[in-house]
């Protein structure tokens, strides 16, 4: 459902991207916290985060473990390369596409390193800066088949 919401926003929203400032500071924050979390550098991703955002930041550390680390490698890239905007002009939902990071796995097993994925996050501006707010661990959208 909160994806559908997105898409609908997305595409009543396309037009209006256009004439606000900040927006290339908006995907550079976003970009820069996700190549942080996607590299297990929650300390990092926290930089660029909302301080609501902390909660999941130390819940995503508290199950990572070491063998994690060593099949990431820190090879995880993340690429900001779209956003729309919700509401007004102070909120951003960023499109990041990432390659070579952990999918997360079910309890008892062992996270797989996964190719690409995309994800969509939320920017929010505060005190003149741009922040990541994290409402939940990231998920990446199913793709079509289309």
């Amino acid at each position: 459902m909160r994806q559908l919401f997105f898409l609908l926003t997305a595409l009543t929203m396309a037009s209006c991207n256009a004439g606000f400032e900040g927006d290339d500071a908006a995907l550079d924050v976003a970009s820069q916290w996700a190549d942080a979390y996607f590299n297990c550098d929650f300390h990092e991703a926290a930089n660029y985060a909302t301080p609501e955002s902390d909660k999941w930041l130390r819940f995503a550390a508290s199950n990572i473990t070491e063998q994690d680390l060593q099949t990431l490698q820190g090879n995880a890239t993340a690429t900001a390369d779209d956003y729309f905007t919700v509401a007004n002009d102070t909120l951003r939902v960023v499109t990041l596409h990432v390659r070579n990071f952990l999918k997360p796995a079910v309890v008892g097993s062992t996270p797989q390193l996964q190719e690409e994925g995309t994800f969509l996050v939320t920017v929010v501006k505060r005190d003149g800066k741009w922040k990541v707010r994290m409402e939940d661990l990231p998920r990446s959208e199913k793709q079509s088949r289309d």
